[in-house]
């Protein structure tokens, strides 16, 4: 039940943006477990394919599920909510960096990958792509499917922050939410291949590659998303506080991130 429910907190946080999946499976101490299923699967497939399904089935019940209330919240309390993944991040952030050694090396790192994005993020332009109905819309919701594999095998990635800048976050979000829409499906059958063959594509290279890297170059790849991790936490600090709010609002966001805190802790164990 525990890892189911983890599953769900993975899925919900792929679809906020700003929040990485993979990130969260690092914070709930899964990450490696999950790479190691998929990549030695018929060593043991019969606990491999437990773990995955049960696993799976959060992430996909909360994605199906989910798109349509992250909308609301977002829409409606995006202060409040972004404050508890914050703290949820926080949580799972602080366990995961217990185990790591902090000597001048590890510190450079961490502080290089931390400017490195943070002067990434400001180039970054948020625009809506308009559907055109022709062969490019294929391309653009191709590169979508690529980056949202991407961003859930590399932690720190948040895919729904990249589908912002390409312009089809809300395209795609809409897409999920309208899985069981037999006429909306139909009528963007196209977008929808595109968009799956984008994810088939790029999921075996990318799940191959971190498994090598976990195996030969473990301690430095862990400093690398310790400072993912850190990068993430503040830029989603930076993004939360530009929104306008109120005295209840403010209070009601510290309470939420003391309790994603709490949560992100318990679900570490």
């Amino acid at each position: 039940m525990i890892l189911f429910i983890k599953g769900l907190v993975i899925g919900i946080g792929k679809i906020i943006p700003g929040v990485s999946g993979a990130l969260l499976a690092v914070n709930f101490n899964l990450y490696e477990k999950a790479i190691s299923s998929v990549v030695n699967f018929f060593d043991d497939w019969k606990n491999n394919l437990k773990f995955l399904i049960i696993l799976g089935s959060g992430i996909l019940l909360a994605i199906i599920l989910g798109s349509k209330m992250v909308m609301y919240l977002l829409n409606n309390y995006k202060f409040i909510t972004m404050m508890f993944f914050i703290g949820l991040i926080s949580g799972g952030t602080y366990n995961f960096g217990v185990n790591i050694k902090y000597n001048h090396k590890n510190i450079l790192i961490i502080g290089l990958v931390v400017i490195f994005l943070l002067f990434i993020s400001l180039g970054k332009v948020n625009y809506i792509y308009i559907i055109k109905n022709n062969f490019w819309d294929n391309i653009i919701f191709f590169i979508g499917g690529i980056i949202e594999v991407i961003s859930s095998i590399v932690p720190g990635i948040s895919g729904t922050a990249l589908l912002l800048v390409l312009g089809i976050y809300d395209s795609i979000l809409l897409m999920i939410s309208n899985l069981f829409n037999v006429n909306f499906i139909f009528n963007n059958i196209n977008l929808y291949i595109s968009y799956g063959i984008g994810m088939m594509l790029s999921f075996i290279m990318g799940i191959l590659l971190i498994n090598y890297l976990l195996k030969k170059y473990r301690d430095t790849l862990n400093v690398i998303i310790l400072g993912l991790c850190f990068y993430s936490i503040l830029m989603l600090l930076i993004i939360t506080f530009s929104i306008n709010i109120g005295i209840i609002e403010f209070i009601c966001g510290c309470m939420l991130l003391v309790i994603g805190l709490l949560v992100g802790c318990i679900l570490d164990s």
